[in-house]
């Protein structure tokens, strides 16, 4: 058995089967743009929604403008190496650079986060992406009202349960004024949604080592 396999299991095991995707990406093509255990992890379980829409494993190619409008012109971080595994229920996009391993762009916040990147460290590729799958139910994908009560399940309640391809958003968006209430949020189509979002302000690098997490750099051109 490979030395991932267990991870892989234990993913499934605490979040649940993607439900309700389209077919898994083409593995062939993505062979060596990302870890051995990703390709496993699609050939076995395919790509969808888990905890309720918390989460959804995507197909990368389908999300590929999304980082071109991220990451074009940026010296160290290469759109053409980067390929999003999934995202949360309010867009923040799960990716895996062929260089700089785990990257995760907050694209409400306007942050992106690549460790290696910034720590210069490295580690096996097939724990480091299962490491980040095992924290799916981070409440870092979760967003938070002005008053700092989580937004997710008050969402779902209100409405509904996520679709694959949508998200929540917030209507206007925080980046032109909108306000961090549930009277706020609606369910949007994610592909058009998450353009706006990386359009509507600058990108930070963050190094969330530092306290507080502090912003090194504009991303992009």
């Amino acid at each position: 058995m490979n030395n991932y396999q267990a991870r892989l299991d234990s993913i499934v095991q605490d979040f649940g089967f993607p439900e309700n995707g389209t077919a898994r990406p083409d593995l062939g093509y993505y062979r060596g743009k990302v870890p051995e255990a990703m390709i496993d992890f699609w050939q076995q379980n395919g790509i969808g929604i888990v905890l309720d829409g918390y989460f959804q494993f995507c197909d990368p190619g389908h999300y590929d403008g999304i980082l071109k409008l991220v990451f074009s012109g940026d010296p160290d971080i290469h759109a053409e190496q980067t390929h999003a595994l999934g995202f949360g229920a309010f867009g923040t996009i799960i990716a895996w650079n062929e260089i700089h391993q785990d990257v995760i762009v907050d694209l409400v916040k306007g942050h992106v986060s690549c460790p290696a990147l910034v720590s210069g460290k490295k580690y096996d590729p097939n724990l480091a992406v299962t490491s980040q799958l095992m924290l799916l139910d981070d409440p870092t994908l979760d967003e938070y009202d002005a008053n700092a009560k989580k937004l997710f399940k008050p969402a779902r309640s209100k409405l509904g349960k996520l679709g694959v391809g949508q998200i929540y958003g917030f209507k206007p968006i925080l980046a032109l004024g909108g306000n961090r209430a549930l009277a706020n949020l609606s369910i949007y189509e994610a592909l058009p949604h998450m353009a706006i979002l990386a359009q509507a302000h600058d990108l930070q690098l963050m190094d969330n080592t530092a306290f507080p997490p502090t912003a090194l750099r504009a991303v992009g051109s």
